[in-house]
């Protein structure tokens, strides 16, 4: 079971680290033999020796089975609570704290360089692979190539299928490196561009290895979160506990306030210790509705959503984060479960007619669903909390 969540994510979930889309040096969609001559003209120019490249072009297939999961929907359908529950388990708890004891010394390393704390690098080491338990078998090179030939995104992969073949030349993986489906290298699920740039070799052996080498692992990872914004010594997430009689409607994204105006509405931090400046401002996220867990979202849990843009991920592993340093579990009130499919397609193809932008009938519980049931729910005088129940669904109807 201690898997399963991984094994999920890997299918359903692609969330890439610190995207910044290249230049393509092809068109898309051709023949594939033609693609792979003009990919190794252009890794040759960037200095790709061509006794590497003979063995790599030769050995790398097309993979059609990458193609149809990049088509398949990779949203997850679970809820909050549903997810968070399967995500913060034992395994991960206890086995976290072990890895803060035998890598103490990295983990002090990673902090004094970068400013990222122990319990947020080892919330992403589980989240990702589980401590480098389940990596992905896919093959690297074929998985990037294929994604890179296809016209869906080509000036995504294109660019990493030539930074794979320079961390080839470099010796830090080979033509049979595996890893994610979508080309994601080693424990802490890295694109090879991301390797490239951030990649550190934490245990001084001339390599850079993200799948053998925790220390590798590590510190890369904190190479990277410092590069996405991470500020020393501010906060992340905390948890808050709401009065009944709440504005609701504050919650969400961009709607962001100062500690001491949460405070003057009634918001409690649930840790008494947390004692920051009144003035840093947060956002209230509620990713589960009025009775579901609370929590303030400060700067820094702007860099969860750059390494994975879904919104149920984020909010699980910072608060993974914080339990890993000592928090204890986040508090419920039994909120409503997430509407099935059936129900929050019916539910989206409603608010599609009433002129709301839902972007995709998907089933899937996405922001800009989110934003219209929101609206509504302010129209009909219901609590804004976002969250969609089947009551809400019926006065649709």
């Amino acid at each position: 079971m201690k898997f399963f969540f991984r094994n999920v994510f890997l299918m359903l979930i692609l969330g890439f680290p610190s995207i910044v889309l290249g230049k393509t040096f092809t068109n898309c969609g051709g023949d594939f033999s033609l693609f792979l001559k003009e990919a190794e003209e252009h890794a040759t120019k960037l200095g790709v020796s061509k006794e590497v490249l003979r063995k790599t072009i030769r050995q790398t297939k097309f993979n059609p089975k990458i193609i149809e999961l990049d088509r398949k929907q990779r949203s997850f359908k679970l809820s909050f609570l549903d997810f968070s529950k399967r995500a913060i388990n034992d395994y991960r708890l206890v086995n976290g704290k072990k890895k803060f004891q035998k890598f103490q010394d990295v983990f002090d390393e990673a902090f004094a360089l970068y400013g990222v704390p122990k319990e947020v690098i080892t919330a992403f080491w589980a989240m990702e692979t589980d401590f480098g338990a389940v990596q992905g078998d896919f093959n690297t090179l074929n998985s990037l190539a294929s994604l890179a030939s296809d016209c869906r995104r080509p000036e995504l992969f294109q660019p990493e299928l030539i930074a794979a073949m320079q961390l080839i030349e470099r010796g830090d993986i080979d033509n049979d490196t595996t890893g994610a489906w979508a080309g994601e290298i080693g424990q802490v699920q890295m694109l090879p561009k991301d390797i490239l740039e951030f990649g550190i070799d934490g245990n001084n052996d001339g390599r850079i290895s993200l799948k053998e080498t925790p220390e590798d692992a590590i510190l890369t990872a904190a190479n990277l979160i410092n590069h996405m914004g991470w500020v020393k010594g501010a906060p992340w997430l905390e948890e808050v506990i709401l009065p009944e009689d709440f504005y609701w409607q504050l919650a969400g994204f961009g709607r962001e306030r100062s500690l001491k105006d949460w405070k003057n509405l009634g918001v409690k931090l649930r840790e008494e210790k947390f004692r920051k400046d009144e003035n840093l401002y947060s956002t209230l996220l509620l990713p589960q509705g009025k009775k579901g867990p609370a929590f303030l979202a400060f700067k820094n849990f702007e860099v969860y959503l750059k390494w994975n843009d879904s919104f149920i991920y984020t909010v699980t592993a910072a608060h993974l984060a914080k339990r890993l340093g000592g928090a204890k579990k986040y508090t419920h009130r039994d909120p409503p479960d997430i509407l099935d499919i059936e129900s929050m397609i019916k539910l989206q193809n409603l608010l599609k007619s009433q002129g709301y932008d839902v972007g995709k009938v998907d089933g899937i519980l996405g922001a800009k669903t989110r934003q219209a049931v929101r609206l509504l729910q302010l129209e009909f005088g219901l609590s804004a909390d976002s969250w969609p129940t089947n009551e809400f669904l019926r006065k649709l109807q």
